[in-house]
């Protein structure tokens, strides 16, 4: 359409015919409304529907028919291009329950390996009770070693204190047996003076009367120091025999406190050493299943990553082919609706297609 001076322009879309704003400069002039006025189901913009009108009529204008194989064609054509979207959700479902079954082991592993090391924590709180229990039974030992130590050391003082007494008794004996040797010579002297003064007789009796009482009396003191000795010296004894019966309490429990002892260095042992295998077993058992896991997991990252990376392979292939088909199919319907009496088969199709941007 051509512009001459005074005229005004409408839109060439023969169904709207609104005047066009008058044209500035010397530029192109717009052949359709620019004010983004709609039409249709389609909200086809003027130009684009002065197009489908002008197919429409080239449609109309050729022999062309739209028969049952054109229909059947179309319809392939539109399973072909929603085909890959049914693949593709399949595959992604298929997807899904392999990492639910995987996510679900790795959690029944998981559990499995904390029900394992609750196992080993009740063993190894076991071992440690009874290495407290040696440990007190050691401490008791040690405790009853001590009070033999001092049972022994109270009859060690015993002895000595009977020792004493026995030194000083047998001090005591000697002094006794020097005064009986010393009365003795006193009495040989005297019995050499009254053969030699026997004429002094009568007056000596009483002088031997009085030696005789003091001889008497010593020797009563002399067998009351014997006396008093030989208490001493079975004192001593006694004190000797409770002394030996204490180094004898003290070598037996000694020998106790040496058992519990070992004993208890024998429990420690074998407590430590079983703790230090189950700690050892469990940490190999836990490493080896961590192992696993991560090389599970690994591998199951991978396998995911390739059928991501094949899934969006396909995916751009089968969206690029699927935006190919959904233009043409645009493009075919957009004809087709505009065709004035369309097949009733094709009426039926377009109904249950639904309605494209």
């Amino acid at each position: 359409m051509t512009e001459d001076a005074g005229q005004v322009r409408v839109c060439e879309y023969r169904r709207c015919g609104a005047p066009l704003p008058p044209a500035v400069g010397r530029g192109s002039r717009a052949r359709f409304c620019q004010d983004g006025k709609t039409w249709g189901r389609r909200n086809l913009s003027c130009r684009d529907a002065e197009a489908v009108l002008s197919d429409a009529e080239t449609l109309r204008e050729s022999d062309t028919e739209l028969d049952d194989t054109a229909v059947t064609a179309l319809a392939g054509q539109i399973d072909r291009v929603l085909e890959p979207a049914r693949g593709l959700v399949e595959t992604l479902t298929t997807l899904r329950h392999q990492l639910e079954a995987t996510t679900a082991t790795a959690l029944a592993e998981r559990d499995t390996a904390l029900a394992e090391a609750d196992e080993h924590r009740l063993q190894r709180g076991r071992a440690e009770a009874e290495a407290t229990q040696a440990r007190e039974t050691a401490e008791a030992a040690t405790v009853a070693a001590a009070s033999a130590e001092k049972e022994k050391a109270a009859a060690l003082r015993e002895r000595d204190e009977e020792g004493a007494a026995r030194r000083a008794a047998v001090q005591e004996q000697q002094r006794a047996e020097g005064q009986l040797a010393a009365v003795r010579d006193e009495l040989a002297r005297l019995a050499d003076r009254a053969d030699a003064a026997a004429a002094l007789a009568g007056e000596r009796a009483a002088v031997i009367a009085t030696v005789t009482a003091e001889l008497a009396a010593t020797r009563s003191a002399l067998e009351d120091e014997r006396g008093r000795g030989q208490a001493a010296t079975t004192r001593a004894e006694a004190a000797e025999t409770r002394a030996d019966a204490a180094r004898e309490r003290l070598e037996a429990v000694r020998a106790e406190h040496a058992e519990a002892m070992t004993a208890r260095d024998a429990a420690l042992d074998a407590v430590r050493a079983d703790h230090a295998r189950a700690m050892e077993a469990a940490r190999a058992g836990f490493d080896r299943r961590l192992a696993e896991l991560q090389s599970a997991h690994e591998q199951t990252v991978r396998s995911m990553h390739e059928t991501a990376t094949t899934l969006g392979a396909e995916l751009r292939g089968a969206q690029g082919r699927a935006d190919v088909a959904e233009r043409e199919l645009t493009r075919v319907l957009t004809v087709v609706r505009q065709l004035p009496e369309p097949p009733e088969i094709l009426k039926q199709l377009l109904d249950r297609l639904p309605e494209r941007s």
